[in-house]
């Protein structure tokens, strides 16, 4: 018995490979059928090797899994596929395990050119380099949308026809057939049980986002790598049972978000075994982020599992100019973040935890050293912290997702400027900052209250720890969904810095 095991190393990059929204659905799309089609179709056609059925008591498809007929490990394991998600294929040779390493390269290289992987054979890792140069020519006419490569092939768009390479237009292909319901990947698979199959596809990231900005999410499961078991079926079993979660909450979390919704608002761009990357306007962002872990929390409530998947979110708000690989960079520095805040609770309390930032800059930078640099002030035991951030999805107060948004719709039909007055006074010191809450006109203490702001901007997470204050939290994510409208500051992008908000740059 010969296990050969396939891992995809920096999928996101690869994604990114081609700058363009469509493309990186395509791209997905082509990973997802490779990985769980095309291998294991590969594998078993028994020509110079031999699977063989793989033993133990691997769980069955899950009746309550919205892709149940397309995700049964049992019936995997019986064929001796034992994993094909999450970036990992990995299956059981009776025979020519060797002849199927090598095969499984080629084909590889061919259907996912500049991918990243690496192969192991009983543990053993193997000399299969998971790159190699293009084999398209250098020519004068590179690709028009990376500049790499031979602009070979044309993709029309509209009224345009540009010329790019074999690579970016296979993907484009491939988001064809995802947009038409014609792609087996799960993320499609998935995509076609919600209501995003009824409304019309975005195809660009500038239509996405429309007359506002667009948000980046990404979510990852807490703690699931320690708490994963160490005997193959019972990590079969953990691993199964996390995808079923997640893809229930992520249908739901993509319905409420099209509510309302003439077009896509939501574009999901990865879908592994715990592992979420969306796209979408930015006014649904924080929609769709409450739902997915309320939605976790809730179909776990009765079960009596030892673990509890919750999630560590990061979600970033930008223009739709600001390349899509730098913001990357940015969400998964908030995800760590929302993560490294879990990993302070104790084993098996089931919050999800989030962290965001809004950018209204004409570029992103670091948000940690934005943060030091603007959210931290005085010392000892007036030490001030500018934001509750990362903080709890689910709640009622407002140090947590959910109450914050509850505090923001009570915000509606406040002075604004007196609003966006006392968040300016915030980082100008505490007796300053006092006396313009002190000052507010009624109309806007009345909404402060309605939002669930006290009698004192102030308050502790710890007993010893530093003060903080929901404010500026409670009005940036009041402001989210009128970033960009015409007639803003946000709205020109010459402007390289936030005059609403000068102090905020993450």
């Amino acid at each position: 018995m010969t296990r050969v095991h396939i891992e995809f190393q920096r999928v996101q990059a690869w994604l990114f490979a081609v700058p363009r929204l469509r493309a990186m659905v395509g791209a997905n799309t082509l990973l997802g059928e490779v990985l769980r089609l095309r291998l294991r179709a590969f594998a078993r056609e028994q020509t110079s090797w031999r699977l063989q059925p793989a033993l133990g008591a691997y769980p069955a498809a899950a009746a309550d899994d919205p892709l149940s007929t397309h995700d049964d490990p049992a019936a995997d394991a019986r064929d001796g596929i034992v994993s094909r998600d999450g970036g990992h294929f990995e299956a059981v040779f009776a025979s020519g395990a060797s002849a199927f390493v090598e095969a499984a390269v080629a084909l590889l290289r061919r259907e996912l050119p500049g991918l990243r992987f690496r192969i192991s054979v009983n543990g053993v890792a193997q000399d299969a380099r998971g790159v190699e140069l293009s084999t398209e020519l250098p020519v004068l006419a590179p690709c028009e949308w990376t500049g790499r490569g031979l602009a070979s092939e044309e993709v029309p768009q509209g009224p345009e026809r540009p010329s790019v390479s074999v690579d970016a237009k296979r993907r484009h292909d491939a988001a064809l057939r995802a947009e038409n319901g014609q792609a087996a990947d799960l993320a499609s698979l998935l995509v076609a049980t919600t209501s995003l199959k009824h409304l019309p596809r975005v195809k660009e990231f500038k239509e996405l986002a429309g007359t506002g900005y667009l948000a980046l999410i990404h979510a990852d499961g807490n703690r699931v790598g320690s708490a994963a078991p160490g005997g193959q079926v019972e990590r079969t079993a953990f691993f199964h049972r996390n995808r079923v979660l997640l893809r229930r909450a992520v249908q739901t979390a993509i319905d409420a978000a099209c509510e309302s919704s003439s077009s896509a608002p939501v574009v999901p761009l990865m879908l592994g075994g715990d592992d979420l990357l969306v796209v979408c306007r930015a006014d649904v962002a924080f929609r769709f982020a409450a739902t997915l872990c309320q939605t976790l929390a809730h179909i776990q409530r009765d079960r009596r599992e030892a673990f509890e998947l919750t999630l560590g979110v990061g979600v970033v708000f930008a223009r739709a100019t600001i390349p899509i690989h730098r913001l990357h960079e940015v969400v998964e520095r908030l995800a760590s973040s929302a993560k490294r805040r879990y990993r302070g609770f104790a084993a098996g309390d089931g919050r999800s935890v989030v962290d965001w930032a809004v950018y209204t800059t004409a570029w992103v930078d670091d948000p940690e050293e934005a943060r030091r640099r603007d959210w931290l002030r005085g010392s000892g035991q007036d030490k001030r912290v500018l934001s509750q951030r990362p903080v709890d999805v689910v709640g009622d107060g407002l140090d947590s997702l959910q109450g914050l948004l509850r505090g923001a719709a009570g915000l509606e039909g406040a002075p604004r400027s007196q609003l966006r007055y006392l968040v300016d006074q915030l980082p100008r010191g505490r007796a300053l900052s006092d006396l313009a809450f002190t000052e507010l006109s009624k109309e806007a203490r009345d909404a402060l209250d309605r939002a669930g702001i006290g009698d004192t901007l102030w308050n502790r997470r710890d007993a010893d720890g530093p003060l903080l204050t929901a404010v500026l939290d409670l009005v940036e994510i009041y402001e989210i969904g009128r970033l960009g409208r015409a007639g803003t500051v946000a709205a020109e992008p010459e402007i390289v810095e936030n005059k609403e908000f000068p102090h905020v740059q993450a």
